[in-house]
């Protein structure tokens, strides 16, 4: 770590002063301003701080820092007062998915350097876990890594917003003292993690039918038919269940107790219940690819690449499912930070395609359609930023597009 801070000294300079503007903003008195904040978090949020940023930019945390505790209390309160149990097919569908998810991006061996820098800001800059560390040679399919084996069985943090992110704060010799998650969770904190969250968001969202409606049910039917909850989810509303894990696990990078996961996860998800309905989305995303890229677009047609369900899933999950954990992390820092996140989203969308466009007019349809939903790693430092940049001379020069009737069904 120490030859590569040497080579990239004007990194490390950077994020130190980057740091400083975000401790000036966050230990201000009175008022946070958060038009500043969403300004420089458009352009990456040190990890040291990006808790506690996003908590602002999702409207968890209010910007009148004089009712801050009071606010604190109130969240804490209505936390604990929340089931956490969950129906068994929603859980027993959960856990397979975290499984699965846990093993792909927390247990590649690609990460191998970045499990190896497990503090959340080294001293002299570096990186903290979450922010991909380039590893030279090809990438290797994923495996059990012995760097997560160890404390397997722990148990899952205690619950309290008293973990360094929002509710603790300490300055030292002008220092801002935040302690993020110092490893990347193990298989047994991941699952229990999620278990707790999802489940207390299944309830507090108003997912468990109520008592009248239950009774309701049962008049229309015999007495001794057992009725279990049922879920409700209205076709194009908020995040489904089956999106859910992708949704949250970048907050379990970012914070290490269940509860600020569960608030920042559930801010988020109102956020994507403002997007428009799905099919819209679709529409939008799929226009704006056919009117900016013609050419692999077309190549995509030939092919038969199945854009409708690639687009779905890039759509429903912001690309959490798709990306690798550093580049989502960085690519959300612009996107809480946005004015307009489905509309960027759209743009960023169509500047991967861009961005991967001629190793993608080298693969067949499946091919093609495998690199789509698992992308390859990114650099965090140049290839986000160019996305970024990407989507914005995007906008410059497409309007985005109402919704289209597509034609990769």
């Amino acid at each position: 770590m120490a030859a590569f801070r040497l080579q990239r000294p004007s990194l490390v300079n950077s994020m130190s002063t980057n740091m400083q503007d975000y401790i000036e903003l966050l230990t201000a008195e009175q008022h946070v301003q958060l038009d500043k904040l969403r300004e420089s978090a458009r352009a990456g949020v040190p990890p040291r701080v990006r808790g506690e940023v996003w908590m602002y930019l999702l409207g968890v945390m209010s910007s009148d820092k004089t009712s801050e505790m009071t606010l604190l209390k109130a969240l804490r309160t209505a936390y604990q007062e929340l089931p956490s149990d969950l129906p068994s097919d929603l859980a027993s569908m959960i856990m397979q998915s975290a499984l699965a998810h846990h093993t792909r991006r927390f247990e590649n061996p690609t990460y191998e350097s970045l499990i190896s820098t497990l503090t959340s800001e080294p001293a002299g800059g570096g990186y903290a876990w979450g922010e991909r560390l380039s590893v030279p040679g090809p990438p290797r399919r994923p495996a059990a890594s012995p760097n997560l084996m160890a404390g397997s069985n722990a148990a899952p943090p205690p619950m309290s917003l008293d973990d360094g992110t929002m509710a603790f704060r300490a300055k030292s010799a002008g220092t801002f003292l935040i302690p993020a998650p110092t490893a990347p969770p193990t298989r047994h904190a991941y699952l229990s993690m999620l278990e707790e969250v999802l489940g207390k968001y299944w309830h507090g969202v108003g997912c468990k039918p109520s008592r009248v409606e239950i009774e309701a049910e049962m008049d229309e039917v015999d007495a001794d038919v057992a009725i279990g909850p049922r879920a409700r989810w209205p076709e194009g509303v908020g995040p489904q269940p089956v999106d859910w894990v992708y949704l949250v696990t970048p907050f379990v990078c970012c914070f290490s107790r269940p509860i600020s996961v569960y608030y920042a996860f559930d801010k988020l998800a109102a956020k994507l219940k403002t997007f428009p309905p799905l099919p819209s989305r679709l529409g939008t995303m799929l226009g704006l690819f056919r009117a900016a890229i013609p050419e692999l677009h077309a190549y995509f047609e030939d092919e038969q690449v199945p854009m409708t369900a690639v687009a779905m899933s890039w759509m429903t999950t912001l690309l959490a499912r798709e990306m690798w954990l550093g580049d989502v992390l960085r690519l959300w820092d612009s996107y809480f930070a946005a004015e307009d996140m489905f509309a960027l989203h759209c743009y960023v969308c169509v500047a991967v395609l861009l961005t991967c466009k001629e190793t993608l007019e080298e693969l067949d349809g499946s091919e093609a359609k495998l690199m789509l939903l698992d992308l390859p790693p990114l650099d965090v430092d140049r290839v986000c930023g160019r996305l970024l940049q990407d989507a914005a001379n995007l906008k410059v020069q497409f309007t985005l597009p109402g919704p289209v009737e597509d034609e990769y069904e």
